[in-house]
């Protein structure tokens, strides 16, 4: 009996020296790294670590003093950058936005609605995707409207025509001399990669490029959702063949829903004008009824 009291002992003294052993061990694991926290709840959500991140970087921008100590930041910046966020990968202007939007939601804006019209515009001519959003409805501007981007591939797509037409030149030219181009581009390195990366590229680029400035002018392409039914809407600014064109604003009808917008270049926003048209039988639909009751 005695053995066995003694053994009870020893074995609530080692659970004891287990435990305050790995009370230690918890208190030197950073809280958003621990597990056991996670399982049970305790644990931070990704929003909330994110939360804290933005709080962090704003009082330190508009104030100068961190709510929170250095290496607690550093260690919640690891943590978010381990969960994949996009929060701690963003630029300054980027994360002064969403530190804005979150401030006008909590009701203490961080800055006037000139300026934070300005930031957003900044960062769409950037091309970030944080200020993109699809369609929404804006109780400051009493409007309906989504934002649009640069579609950089149609652009780009613009110069394929004179650049075939620039190497088709190229080889009648070659044919013509009893292909004495092709002579230089089989030349021993380097100079037949001299010749290709100096001079054949080169031409072709300021050739093709000529040529579609010719045909059109100083072209923006964006896209964007349709206010109503979220079809991706293309609107083309520029001049084509020396007729102007819009360069400032110009209507666009879905063809999925022909909701009328209004595309602006300067803003990169498309508002909505008018809804879709009501259906036929709504209409006829109508109209009987007021003749029955006549």
């Amino acid at each position: 009996a005695r053995g066995a009291a003694a053994g009870g002992r020893g074995a609530r003294a080692g659970r004891c020296r287990a435990s305050e052993e790995q009370q230690v061990m918890d208190e030197n694991i950073n809280p958003y790294c621990s597990l056991d926290e996670k399982e049970s709840g305790k644990k931070k959500s990704i929003g909330e670590q994110e939360r804290e991140f933005l709080d962090a970087l704003q009082s330190f921008y508009i104030s100068g003093e961190s709510s929170i100590t250095d290496e607690e930041f550093d260690n919640l910046k690891e943590e978010l950058l381990w969960e994949g966020s996009d929060v701690v990968i963003l630029d300054k202007d980027e994360q002064l936005f969403l530190e804005a939007k979150m401030g006008y939601l909590a009701g203490k804006p961080v800055m006037s609605d000139e300026e934070f019209d300005a930031l957003k515009l900044r960062l769409k001519e950037k091309g970030s995707s944080i200020a993109m959003a699809g369609p929404r409805c804006s109780l400051r501007s009493q409007r309906v409207f989504s934002d649009l981007q640069v579609d950089y591939l149609r652009i780009l797509a613009l110069n394929i025509p004179a650049a075939v037409l620039t190497l088709a030149g190229i080889f009648v030219v070659d044919d013509l001399t009893g292909f004495s181009i092709t002579y230089a581009l089989e030349l021993p390195e380097p100079w037949g990669v001299v010749f290709t990366w100096g001079f054949v590229l080169p031409f072709v680029y300021i050739v093709s490029d000529a040529l579609t400035k010719l045909i059109v002018k100083d072209p923006l392409i964006l896209k964007g959702p349709c206010t109503n039914c979220g079809e991706e809407q293309i609107v083309f600014f520029g001049d084509i063949l020396g007729i102007a064109g819009d360069r400032a604003e110009r209507e666009v009808e879905c063809d999925n829903c022909k909701t009328k917008m209004k595309a602006v270049s300067s803003t990169r926003e498309l508002t909505q004008i008018s809804g879709p048209p009501p259906p036929r039988g709504a209409k006829g639909g109508k109209a009987k009824g007021a003749a029955a009751k006549a």
